[in-house]
């Protein structure tokens, strides 16, 4: 891939104690913002992030009818969307999340609904989700179980709904998000089938559908019961996104410095939030009352073996700040890292090896050889057009001044003022 916009990564070289409030979490805002286009009325969301992602949600939610307004930090959402027949055309962009929500609110519709994306999102299977809706109702039209996609409903659900669990939880969650419209009275029952890969994401979903009104819960470890009945507006707040959160609690690790992020603490359902048991395995404090403060060790410890099947997407954060921990670091239970924007066991095992890094894979592991900064290479980065490439892999960049990201604009996607963040580290006292 050819440098779009190549950055290199600053070093960090002193201690830090700095304060940073975390763009709102993208999985809650899309949640929140799909649901509210669903409601009867207006919903003001505070804290949506201001990221592609969530901004192609709205476009697209806008597209099919819903009215949504931004004043500062608030956005209104005027529900309930457009049930009609009338055809409509959605560009989720690089939006994967999007994607399956929009999937699923298409089901809802009487008219088809067109939806494609950036060719990193034409990759990705949806088939899963497709061949569920079709198996109720629905007519799904795609070329290879991917987008562009023709999605004709609406849903007719008489039985229990199962999913394969085994690639991604965002298609459970499509379902789960208009379960409460199309179910019968006596409710509804979502099973999976396959491994289920991301659970916490699921308990996202469940925890944000009672804010709005609808009780869903675990019936047991593979079904999710749903009631029916009709979400309800009102205000809400969106927290602290914890995946981002991840990259300063590996910072503070790494430089024995301290991060306090004033807008997540304990009481959140976001799984990504564990990885603060993650540093403290490697030696940081923790304190996580009312918001989260990261105080790095002198030094980091190391981790011989660590499972990260429940955190994928802070997985990779682990993975680029394994050559700086002590030993051989080995990551298990990464089955679900390639089905992410890019493939996130196999990309990120290619780059460390162009760094000098030693690395062995398998299907659902990487093993990482501790590496001293002096020794990496100097290397562009290539992101893959992922934006969690270039911000964990800000970690080794923090440590080696060797390190350029080939597109310095593509944390856009969720975290636009990453690098600004990033900066407040280098320059806090």
């Amino acid at each position: 891939m050819s440098s779009l916009n190549p950055f290199l990564i600053p070093a960090i070289t002193r201690s830090f104690d700095a304060e940073i409030t975390l763009p709102g979490s993208k999985s809650i805002a899309l949640r929140q913002l799909a649901m509210a286009a669903l409601a009867q009325g207006k919903t003001h969301l505070t804290g949506i992030p201001e990221c592609d992602d969530a901004q192609a949600m709205i476009d697209c939610l806008i597209k099919l009818g819903v009215d949504i307004q931004t004043d500062g930090a608030t956005t209104t959402v005027q529900g309930p969307m457009d049930f009609g027949e009338a055809t409509v055309h959605l560009n989720a962009r690089m939006s994967g999340a999007s994607t399956r929500l929009l999937i699923g609110i298409a089901a809802l519709r009487k008219g088809a609904t067109h939806i494609d994306g950036h060719s990193s999102l034409q990759a990705r299977s949806n088939q899963p989700l497709f061949d569920v809706l079709q198996n109720h109702g629905c007519t799904v039209e795609s070329a290879s179980g991917g987008l562009p996609a023709k999605i004709t409903g609406p849903i007719a659900i008489n039985s229990a709904l199962t999913i394969d669990g085994s690639l991604s939880s965002q298609y459970i969650t499509a379902l789960l998000l208009i379960a409460p419209l199309t179910c019968p009275d006596s409710g509804q029952l979502v099973k999976i089938s396959g491994d289920l890969v991301s659970k916490p994401y699921l308990d996202i979903t469940l925890n944000e559908m009672s804010k709005c009104g609808v009780t869903a819960h675990w019936q047991d470890d593979r079904t999710i019961f749903v009631a029916k009945n009709s979400y309800q507006n009102g205000p809400r707040t969106i927290e602290g996104d914890a995946t981002a959160a991840t990259y300063f609690s590996a910072l503070a690790t790494l430089h024995g410095g301290a991060v306090t992020l004033t807008n997540i603490d304990a009481t959140t359902h976001q799984g990504d939030y564990q990885f603060c048991e993650v540093v403290e395995a490697l030696g940081a404090k923790v304190e996580r009352q009312g918001s989260t403060r990261i105080i790095g060790p002198p030094k980091p410890l190391g981790i011989t073996n660590i499972d990260m099947v429940t955190m994928p997407d802070a997985a990779l954060t682990l993975i680029a700040m394994a050559p700086l921990l002590p030993g051989t670091t080995k990551i298990t239970g990464l089955q679900s890292l390639h089905h992410k924007e890019c493939d996130r066991l196999e990309c990120p095992a290619t780059e460390l090896r162009a760094m000098g890094v030693k690395v062995s894979t398998t299907t659902d592991t990487i093993s990482v050889e501790e590496t001293l900064p002096t020794q990496l290479q100097s290397h562009t980065l290539t992101t893959y057009h992922d934006h969690r490439m270039a911000m964990a892999f800000s970690l080794l960049g923090s440590r080696s001044e060797k390190l350029s990201v080939d597109d310095k604009t593509v944390v856009n996607k969720t975290y636009p003022h990453y690098w600004l963040d990033y900066d407040k580290l280098r320059t806090s006292k």
